[in-house]
Parts: C-alpha cells; structure tokens; sequence
C-alpha cells in the first residue's frame, strides 16, 4: 500500500469509529505497518488541517460530524442551485425546475431527484421527470432556479435510470467500457431499455427544434450523419452475431458508386451529408427511428445464445476490435446508441470557426469518435 492510499486508510477507519477513539495498536494493525508508521501519518494528517484529537490512554479519534441543517423550501430558493439539488438527492425529494432548453424554451418540471453526475462536457442532475413521465438528465448551468418541495422521490428500479446515466465519457483507446448486465434475459432488457430512452431523447431534440427554431440546422446535419453510420453499424454487429449479409434497416438515401469503396472518413462522411441533404429534419428523424426500431425487433426475437457470446466487434476503419457481449456491441462504449449520445451531447457545445471559403460546414459530426 503507497502512502496516499494509506493515509485514506487512515482516514477511513477513523471516520468509521468517529467519534469514538481508536488505538494505535488497533490502527496499525489493520493497516499493516508499525505503530510509529501510524503516529507519524497522523501528525501529518493533523498539520494538514484534519480535525484529529488525542484521548489520553484511549487513541485518536475524529470529532462527530455536525448535524446538518435541513434546507427548508424558502432557503432552497435563496442559496445556489446546486445546493438545492444536492439536498433535494440527499433527503429523496422532488424539486421543482425552472429549466432552458438548447433551444432557449423555458420550462418548469417536477423532477425526482436522484443523483448529481459531474461529466467532461457538463454537470447534471439525473431524475425522473414528471412531466416526460421518464427518466431524465439536466445539465446545471440550464437550471435558472430550483424549489424543494416538500414532496417525496418514489423509489424508481435501478434499471430504469441506469440510461440516463450514460453521459459520454472520454475512454483511453483499447480501454474496457462498460459492459451490459449478465445473463440473455437481463442483457436484452438492458439493450432494449437503453434503445427506448435513446429513441425518447431522438424524440424530444427533434420537438425543441421544430419550426425551424435555434439549433435546427445542426440538429439535421447531426441526424443525417446518425442515420447512415447507425444503419451501418447496427448492420454490422448484426452480421457479426447471425454470420448472415448485413441488413440495412431504414431507408438509405441513393449513394454514387464510389461510396462502397475504401475511402478516408472525410470523404465518406461528405457523400453522407451531400446525399442526405435532400432530405428534411422530419425524414432524416423518422429514418434514424426506422434504424433504431429494426434494431429493437431483432434485438428482441433473437436467440440467448447470441447474448451469451463473445462477438466479433466490427470497426468502420480496420480490423474487428476484441470481442465482445453482444449488449455491449450494441448499447455499450463505442456502440450505435453511445454514438448517437454523444452526438445529441455534443449539440450544446460551441462550434468552432467555419471553414473558409464556400464549403458547407459540417462541425457537428467532424469530431465524431468513429473516426477513432
């Protein structure tokens, strides 16, 4: 054990027995060093501001910690946001948001609150929105204001949030991700959720756009780009799971000849928009639904055996990665429904400056990690 993991040890052990001493001997001894190692860690601890005190004859000890006032309704609306929100996830209650959307609406929800998620792109209060009746994610600097109400959360199945939970994170290349739940019966209701709530946030982008609001144009750049590479990748693990041809689902739009070609990213990618340019918000959103849905009806009637293998992981650009469950192949790190994630993530973010000259500009989808 280094010494940082030590000094938590440490810590840990005097939190556990606070406010109740612990002897030196007994500390030593759980973590396996000397009683010296001990008494020096905690001299050190202590000038490093940790409130521990010395019982003669009895060991160390930290103090109790303080009783914590209960955060009342009126107060919730006094102090910072994030303090209601982290109240209203401590004491189960549900609270009432003021809450902009990407499109500039303003609405107000009453969510149950369940956990405060910090992500590379944002921090978000994840809940079950009354109002969606379904789970939910809210990015914090979206909440203008937040009001604890006196209401209880009602206890939600685990399984239920565990989509909304699935924020895009950064992963080091050829690292392990997230893997779906064991067993056919629980991988494909983990798959077959994760594909619902994906659909539903598909859903509800395209409503805060429509009438050509803010952010519809890099919605519909961002749905055309999902439409295609979806449709591939979906045909792929597919293919990969039955040893069958691909499946296209959906309706892919007429291709020049050299699309079937090895081509860089950016070619490919600018033949995708190119074609899908034709197309409308509206019929590039039932497009990607039409994908996702023949996605769900296969995942739902195929055979347990193919949940309980070790697939093929099919690649857009060279060799198959390492095999993997299928639920992951198709709703874990690096599958279709975490591309399509990251995408509709992606959408808040401040675009970059547009490319010079007369060439379409395509930033919404140039960052994809397909490309990886």
């Amino acid at each position: 054990m280094d010494r940082v993991d030590r000094l938590l040890a440490l810590v840990a052990e005097l939190r556990a027995a606070s406010p109740e001493p612990l002897d030196p001997a007994v500390l030593a001894a759980r973590l396996a060093v000397s009683e010296r190692t001990v008494r020096r860690d905690l001299e050190l601890l202590t000038h490093g501001g940790l409130p521990v005190r010395a019982v003669k004859g009895r060991g160390y000890a930290l103090p109790a910690p303080a009783a914590r006032e209960p955060l009342s309704e009126v107060g919730s609306l006094m102090g910072p946001v994030r303090d209601t929100l982290a109240e209203a996830v401590r004491a189960r209650r549900v609270v009432r948001l003021a809450y902009t959307d990407q499109a500039g609406a303003r609405s107000f929800r009453d969510v149950e609150a369940h956990g405060l998620v910090t992500a590379p792109y944002g921090e978000y209060l994840v809940g079950w929105c009354r109002m969606r009746d379904g789970p939910r994610m809210f990015r914090l600097d979206r909440i203008g204001a937040a009001f604890l109400s006196g209401r209880g959360a009602e206890v939600r199945d685990l399984d239920e949030l565990l989509a909304a939970l699935r924020v895009p994170v950064a992963r080091p290349a050829g690292g392990a991700g997230p893997r779906g739940p064991a067993g056919a019966a629980r991988a494909r209701a983990w798959t077959l959720d994760r594909l619902e709530f994906v659909r539903s946030r598909l859903r509800e982008a395209a409503a805060e756009v429509r009438g050509g609001g803010a952010g519809a144009a890099a919605l519909r750049g961002v749905l055309g780009h999902l439409a295609e590479w979806t449709r591939w990748q979906a045909a792929a693990v597919r293919s990969a799971a039955t040893g069958e041809e691909p499946v296209l689902e959906g309706r892919p739009p007429p291709f020049p000849a050299a699309f079937g070609r090895e081509m860089p990213y950016d070619a490919r990618e600018r033949m995708i928009q190119d074609a899908m340019a034709l197309r409308s918000l509206g019929d590039l959103a039932r497009d990607l639904q039409q994908v996702l849905e023949g996605v769900a009806h296969w995942a739902a009637g195929c055979d347990d055996a193919l949940w309980e293998a070790e697939l093929p992981d099919p690649r857009p650009y060279g060799p198959p990665g390492p095999p993997r469950p299928l639920a992951d192949l198709l709703a874990g790190w690096r599958g279709p429904l975490a591309h399509i994630e990251w995408h509709l993530d992606r959408l808040t973010d401040e675009p970059p400056l547009p490319p010079a000259g007369d060439e379409e500009e395509v930033w919404v989808v140039d960052r994809c990690p397909l490309q990886a």
